[in-house]
Formats: C-alpha cells, sequence, structure tokens
C-alpha cells in the first residue's frame, strides 16, 4: 500500500493485485480525512474489501483472447508434432500482437472475425494457419464455457482474384518422364548429390512424403516381404528432429516395393555401412536416407540440389522443382497407367486428396482423348468399306 496526499488535504490509498487470467497488475485506491496510522489500518481493511470484491466479480468470461490464445497454445504444443508446432507457430504469433490483445473474449463475434481476415493483408497460405488457430482457440473457449459458440466457425477466408497468367496449369505439380530421367541423371552424375538422387527416384516410385522418406529406418525395412512400413515422419526442416508419428491415420502405411525401390534402398544402405566402417566422425544411426556427413537429408539442401541440378539442364524443366514433385509424378504415371485412384491414394497415404484428383482426372483426360481418336479411326474404316 501506498498513500498520496491531495492538494484538498485529504490522502488516497492504493493498493495492487495481479488479475489471474491475464497476469497484470492492477489497482484499486481510497480517499480518507487522515494519514493517521489508525486512517492507514482502515484504508488497507477497504483497499482488501475491494479487492476482494474485483476479484469475486472476475468470471472466465472476462477473459481476454490473448489470455485463452496463450492457455490453448500451450495445450496445443504438447499434442501434436513439432513439424505442426513450427508451422502454426507464426500465426499464433500474429494472433498473439494484431487479433484482439486487450478485448474480452466473450465480445469477439463473427463479425469481428470475418473483418480482420478480410483487411489483415496476410497471403492465402498465412490465412490457412490463422484460421485453423483461431477455430482451435474459440473450440477452446466453448468447451470450457466462456462463450456459447465459435464465432470463426462457418467463416469462409477472402477470396483474392487470380488473373489468368496467374493459373498454374497441373502440368506443372508432377514430371514427365523425360523431365524425371534428365534430372536423375544430372543428380547421379555429382558426388555430392547423388545420395539426393536416390530419394529422388525412391520418392517418384514409392509416393511417400520426404518427412517419411527420411523418417525410414533399418526396421521398417522388410526385404524377403518387398515391404516398407512408412509410420512415422521427420520434419525435414530440423536437423535434430525426432521420429514423430505420420501427418494423418491414413499415411499410416505399408507399401509393397517395386524391384528399382528394393535396389535403391540396397544401394544406400550399402554407402551408409561403407561410411560408417571408414569415417570414424560418421554418426551410429540406423535411418536409411543419409546425406554425405551421416545425417538425415533436410528439405531445404534436397531442395537446393534439384534446382542447382535443373540449372545445368540444358534447357532447364520450367517447372517449380521441390521434394513434392515426386509424389506428384507417381500419382501421373500410374494414372497413365489405368490404377484407379483410391488404389493410388492408398499408396501414398492420402484420404482426401485435390492434388491427387487433379492430377488424375488430366491425364485420365487423355486417354480419353486416345478413346475418341480410335473411335473416330473406326468410323472412317467404316465408312470407307
Amino acid at each position: 500500500m501506498w498513500i498520496e496526499k491531495l492538494s484538498n488535504g485529504k490522502y488516497k490509498y492504493f493498493e495492487r493485485y495481479k488479475d489471474p487470467y491475464t497476469e497484470k497488475w492492477k489497482r484499486v485506491s481510497i480517499t480518507l480525512d487522515s494519514g493517521s496510522n489508525r486512517a492507514k489500518k482502515e484504508a488497507q481493511k477497504l483497499l482488501d474489501d475491494k479487492i476482494f470484491q474485483a476479484l469475486d466479480k472476475l468470471k472466465s468470461t472476462d477473459r481476454t483472447f490473448n489470455s485463452v490464445l496463450e492457455e490453448w497454445w500451450e495445450i496445443y504444443r504438447t499434442q501434436v508434432r513439432r513439424a505442426s508446432v513450427t508451422a502454426r507457430t507464426p500465426a499464433y504469433r500474429r494472433l498473439l500482437e494484431n487479433f484482439a490483445p486487450e478485448t474480452p473474449i466473450r465480445n469477439i463475434d463473427k463479425a469481428y472475425v470475418k473483418k480482420f481476415l478480410v483487411n489483415s493483408g496476410y497471403t492465402k497460405a498465412q490465412l490457412v494457419h490463422i484460421k485453423a488457430v483461431l477455430n482451435g482457440v474459440f473450440d477452446h473457449a466453448e468447451e470450457l464455457k466462456m462463450i456459447s459458440s465459435n464465432p470463426s466457425k462457418g467463416i469462409e477466408l477472402p477470396r483474392k482474384s487470380t488473373k489468368i497468367g496467374e493459373i498454374k496449369p497441373v502440368t506443372e505439380k508432377f514430371l514427365e518422364p523425360v523431365e524425371l530421367e534428365l534430372l536423375l541423371q544430372k543428380l547421379y552424375s555429382n558426388k555430392n548429390t547423388y545420395r539426393a538422387g536416390l530419394l529422388a527416384e525412391f520418392m517418384s516410385l514409392n509416393g511417400c512424403r520426404i518427412g517419411e522418406a527420411v523418417a525410414l529406418q533399418m526396421g521398417n525395412y522388410d526385404k524377403e516381404k518387398r515391404e516398407i512400413h512408412i509410420h512415422g515422419t521427420l520434419d525435414s526442416m530440423i536437423k535434430d528432429a525426432e521420429k514423430e508419428m505420420t501427418k494423418t491415420n491414413s499415411s499410416y502405411r505399408t507399401v509393397f516395393l517395386s524391384e528399382r525401390e528394393i535396389q535403391i534402398l540396397d544401394k544406400i544402405i550399402k554407402l551408409n555401412r561403407l561410411e560408417a566402417s571408414t569415417n570414424p566422425n560418421w554418426p551410429k544411426t540406423d535411418f536409411i536416407f543419409l546425406n554425405n556427413r551421416g545425417y538425415p537429408i533436410q528439405r531445404n539442401s534436397f531442395n537446393s540440389s534439384l534446382k542447382n541440378a535443373n540449372k545445368k539442364l540444358n534447357p532447364p524443366i520450367p517447372k517449380q522443382l521441390s521434394s513434392h514433385i515426386f509424389r506428384h509424378t507417381l500419382i501421373s504415371m500410374l494414372a497413365e497407367k489405368r490404377i484407379p485412384v483410391k488404389a493410388i491414394m492408398a499408396r501414398v497415404g492420402h484420404r482426401d486428396s485435390k492434388t491427387t484428383s487433379e492430377i488424375y482426372t488430366h491425364v485420365t483426360q487423355g486417354m480419353k482423348n486416345d478413346i475418341a481418336d480410335v473411335l473416330d479411326k473406326i468410323a472412317l474404316d467404316r465408312i470407307h468399306s
């Protein structure tokens, strides 16, 4: 407690207390005629009563959005993979700084959320993460009876008008067989990118994500049964990432291996064992797809290898190359061989995928054109017979 003497001769007594939800300090005050010891004791009692009344009135519905966001974030971080935390962290920080720092969560409605999303200036990709975090926070608040319903549910992200030149054709999402062959040849021709070539070719045949590929360990490989068990993933952006569950339940799968996939696995395992026997600094690990230093291949360095190799082609492949293009390449190759879309999705670990359907539809449309050509030829033969 502290005291200030006022210009009118009276005394103002102050006391601080911490808001248990926001953890911010607040204060109450009382004015008395005297500054005597007796008055101080009376002031302390009155201030304590005021603090008690303020805390008694404070309900969970008075909590600010930021306090609930921080509480939800701590829970969320313990329940998801590190990759998910990494992906959502920028959205969490943006909301913490810009959404509704001092606003009681009960006062936030659909109009407030919609206005923020429309006027935020964030990209579509950023808004997807922001919307996901908002949904999580408001679901948490609804579960704890802070609000009656989630104000972000049912709100669509703002649609950005797209110019014709900005629409990328489906063909840019996968490599044609000749493009894949040229890229692999270039990767295999350089000692520094040879291992990247093995990984690229394996993914183009297996359909796994790069996080799933670099998480493969010796125990996941059953050569006798010709199977690989994709039961985990590594955050391919983090050097010391730990193996975690796959992205979705559908991603947890066992894949039958082709002869070439077995050859690739045996080749890189042989390379790893050779390095382990000759290089004293080679790490002890049973991960399979390792870089030249004995660590699981990281996505950034892998993508850089792809782009650098592509630059050396004459002409370069006119597509955006990244690890994911090999997954899409497999989809296109299997679609061309008339493999049913559900069988393709089972192999690549998709429960429902817009991209899979787009690529499949594009490739099978070409087959329909082939059928039309055949029918035209049949009709012409009939006319001339």
